[in-house]
């Protein structure tokens, strides 16, 4: 945002407009003249300097920005425009794949990896399903992204059976279907879910980068190939904010 720019776009200080809702239409404006680039906006402090209104002001234009969609906040980061958010990302296919067809560039860091776990009453809980009472899993918790922005986390449950001689390595950095059936032959094809608004604890806001209590999206989901064997339990957080979710079917 450059001098000349605001020089064409006055606030006015006296008038029926508030003159948040002036410096909120400009910003809008920007966002939308760079044509869908993702940038930073500047400081609370800069904007108002620029605008010459209060910081009070800057704030209320942010805040109704982000209400609308136009821009979002990341802690300790400030303000960026939402034009180039993911969207269209299922959470039902491979997110490696998926996000690559958009032009994003995925990634996956594992941040705990345990072998002979019991699925957690939290899964039985939430998708009424035993699970393959008394069997062992393979517990793999990674954190995704997009553009190396953290936009999930994510708990999977892998029958142990399933997946003899598996290491944490095989998990590392790629698409676990394609790792699914490249090694074991295993097809993931169908998922029930269940959608839950959910506040973020303290552990899931210091992987996604947000604030305890920030609120996200829990995804619960059981993946079962054509013989309607269950070969995952899945549990997604997803961010508020930055990610859209965009769920129109279930086959994988």
């Amino acid at each position: 945002m450059t001098e000349t720019w605001l020089k064409k776009k006055p606030i006015r200080k006296s008038g029926a407009v508030p003159m948040y809702m002036q410096v909120a239409e400009i910003l809008d404006g920007e966002v939308k003249a760079r044509n869908g680039a993702h940038f930073a906006l500047p400081s609370e402090g800069e904007l108002s300097r620029e605008f010459g209104v209060s910081r009070v002001t800057v704030r209320q234009a942010l805040k109704q920005l982000e209400t609308r969609g136009v821009i979002y906040s990341e802690h300790g980061r400030g303000y960026f425009s939402t034009a180039s958010r993911m969207k269209g990302v299922s959470g039902f296919h491979s997110f490696t794949t998926e996000v690559r067809k958009l032009g994003g560039e995925p990634g996956s860091t594992i941040v705990a990896y345990e072998e002979g776990k019991p699925l957690s009453p939290s899964f039985r809980k939430h998708l009424q399903s035993e699970g393959e009472s008394g069997a062992d899993f393979i517990f793999l918790r990674r954190v995704r992204s997009i553009d190396g922005n953290p936009v999930a986390l994510e708990d999977a449950y892998l029958p142990a059976a399933l997946y003899p001689s598996a290491t944490r390595a095989m998990f590392e950095g790629g698409s676990l279907y394609a790792e699914m059936a490249a090694t074991w032959g295993i097809v993931p094809t169908w998922t029930d879910a269940l959608f839950e608004p959910v506040a973020a604890t303290a552990e899931e806001a210091d992987h996604l980068k947000i604030e305890p209590g920030a609120p996200v999206l829990a995804v619960w989901r059981v993946t079962v190939t054509d013989t309607d064997q269950a070969v995952e339990y899945v549990k997604s957080v997803y961010k508020g904010d930055g990610f859209m979710l965009n769920v129109n079917r279930y086959r994988l």
